[in-house]
């Protein structure tokens, strides 16, 4: 079971929230902080870790996701979000992960990149050389410039300065 406190401004928000998240057996809403598990609000600007956040935003773009994990959110979904969104944000802010939307005119991966790839594109999106790269993770720069191919291949990119761009436009990555 997991418990989610809900801080919103509007009482009809509230409402609509409730409902989605009645629909979910695993879930339940609470209306103490201490017994909550994630805390959902519309304030991404709160020093307090415990329970986690989970912030709706009226426009849940690249930047304004950004601002919301930057000020300590672990997730931030659109005020819009459907039932199976929410929940699906809920389990994941409560099992420890980054939520992060896409923007809607994100290109998505024709294949999902790996973990390693992924550690590759925030590199490069660092501007480190592959050289910088390999030195960081143990590994050749052969391997690297295999790990770049892959992503440009993946992400449909002609280059790496495109791959970062469809990375951060995305979600894959953060800066």
């Amino acid at each position: 079971m997991i418990r989610v406190l809900l801080e919103l401004s509007s009482d009809a928000e509230r409402v609509r929230l409730i409902g989605l998240l009645a629909s979910d057996p695993e879930l339940r809403v609470v209306d103490n902080a201490e017994s909550a598990d994630v805390l959902i609000t519309e304030e991404s600007d709160r020093s307090r870790e415990d329970p986690p956040l989970l912030v709706l935003l009226d426009v849940a773009d690249h930047f304004h996701v950004a601002q919301a994990l930057r000020a300590g959110a672990r997730g931030a979904i659109p005020r819009r979000v459907d039932g199976p969104q929410l929940a699906a944000a809920v389990r994941a802010v409560h099992h420890g992960w980054l939520v992060n939307p896409p923007e809607p005119a994100a290109v998505a991966a024709v294949e999902p990149l790996t973990a390693r790839e992924l550690e590759v594109l925030s590199m490069l999106a660092d501007g480190l050389s592959n050289k910088e790269i390999a030195s960081k993770l143990g590994i050749s720069d052969h391997t690297v410039k295999f790990h770049v191919n892959s992503i440009l291949g993946k992400l449909g990119a002609g280059s790496r300065t495109e791959a970062v761009t469809i990375g951060l436009r995305s979600g894959l990555i953060l800066l």
